[in-house]
């Protein structure tokens, strides 16, 4: 039988992996506004796969790693796609 990982035990692991999931996007995109935005979408996306509570912490931070990086280039790539756009978001 499967073991069933609580909503406590959920929300204490992200709120475990949202520091570094933050520092990740910085780094990545210099920017504090998108970096947030990148680890909420990321938050959101992760816990929404039961798997992933199930996991052991070192896989959980490398998909965590994998996820935040992903959503910060596309929020960059969507950044610089409305800059060009609108050059008058500078």
């Amino acid at each position: 039988m499967e073991r069933m990982v609580s909503f406590g035990r959920q929300v204490e692991i992200l709120r475990g992996l949202e520091t570094y999931g933050y520092q990740v996007a910085h780094y990545l995109l210099q920017e504090e506004n998108l970096a947030l935005d990148a680890v909420k979408l990321a938050l959101m996306e992760v816990s929404a796969k039961e798997g992933f509570f199930k996991e052991e912490i070192k896989s959980q931070r490398a998909e965590w790693r994998r996820t935040v990086m992903r959503h910060a280039i596309q929020l960059k790539q969507k950044w610089l796609i409305a800059k060009q756009r609108n050059p008058i978001l500078n």
